[in-house]
């Protein structure tokens, strides 16, 4: 533990062990109450999202991994503008996905008469199984955008980030957003024909834990360290060494990680409260800069005396 909570009362410990399921668990079990009410599936995912970034936002107050983390270092701004950013580029998405998938589906509806996807199962198991798919397109999506120079220009907006606070997780350039979220993220499984309610509860349970995925909240995970991407394993992903960074590619989960071969949770040692780009000083800090940056990547580059990506 860094310098924030010391986990040494009865109440932290509980609320730090049991944070992520018991958001998991709540979250999942609202949105189907909302579906039950009569609430479209779609309408249940952004009000529970919005909710938790709240409730985290909350937890970083009496629980903070990090003192340091709590105040803002003029980040707060820029990433206050990247949270309707991720709606807005989804929107705009939206109908070439949708497109797509109707395209896709009818290609696997003619080789699979009466589809492929197991709508028999019980709800909970095609919610395991759709989260475990989704998960292996993002896994290479986000792998590839540290791997390929070019698309690392795009990504590195994303590490830019001066800490991990509860807000900083919307922080991602837009055509990332287009890419690993409006298009890998909802295509693959709108293909294999989901249920709109098992994509909505795969969402809500995604959501729940990954507005953990950058919150300076202490939290002990246990076996969950296994399942998630938050916490210590997305710390170690925003270390400045890169050989660091490049490893624990989930999303929300952290079991491709591990059968890739990429999960990085070093027992010796806390993860670095240094965050950010060695190599890249001047990448800018505003918002519309950051947005120019990757058809501004030499000058970015010289100015940073640095003559790699």
């Amino acid at each position: 533990m860094r310098d924030g909570a010391t986990l040494d009362r009865t109440w932290q410990k509980v609320l730090a062990a049991g944070a992520v399921p018991g958001a998991v668990v709540g979250c999942v079990a609202l949105a189907m109450a909302m579906m039950d009410a009569g609430v479209p599936p779609a309408a249940t995912v952004l009000p529970i999202g919005a909710g938790m970034l709240l409730v985290v936002a909350a937890l970083e107050r009496v629980l903070p991994w990090h003192r340091g983390w709590l105040h803002s270092r003029g980040d707060l701004g820029v990433d206050a503008l990247y949270l309707p950013t991720q709606a807005g580029v989804g929107a705009l998405f939206g109908p070439l996905a949708a497109s797509l998938a109707v395209a896709g589906g009818g290609a696997i509806e003619r080789l699979s008469p009466g589809g492929v996807w197991p709508s028999e199962w019980p709800l909970i198991a095609q919610i395991v199984l759709a989260s475990v798919i989704r998960e292996f397109f993002d896994y290479w999506a986000h792998r590839v955008m540290h791997e390929a120079d070019f698309l690392w220009r795009f990504h590195a907006t994303h590490h830019s980030a001066p800490r991990l606070y509860w807000l900083n997780g919307t922080r991602a350039h837009p055509i990332e957003i287009a890419f690993r979220f409006g298009l890998v993220g909802v295509i693959p499984l709108a293909v294999l024909g989901v249920d709109e309610r098992v994509l909505a509860l795969t969402s809500v349970a995604a959501l729940a834990a990954d507005t953990f995925q950058h919150a300076n909240v202490a939290l002990r995970l246990g076996p969950l360290a296994w399942v998630y991407s938050i916490g210590d394993a997305h710390r170690w992903h925003h270390s400045r060494v890169r050989e660091e960074a490049d490893r624990n590619y989930g999303n929300v989960y952290l079991f491709w990680d591990a059968v890739f071969g990429t999960r990085y949770l070093p027992a010796d040692r806390e993860p670095p409260t240094d965050v950010g780009m060695t190599g890249l000083d001047a990448f800018p800090r505003g918002f519309l800069a950051q947005w120019l940056s990757p058809f501004r990547w030499g000058r970015i580059l010289r100015e940073s005396g640095s003559g790699t990506t």
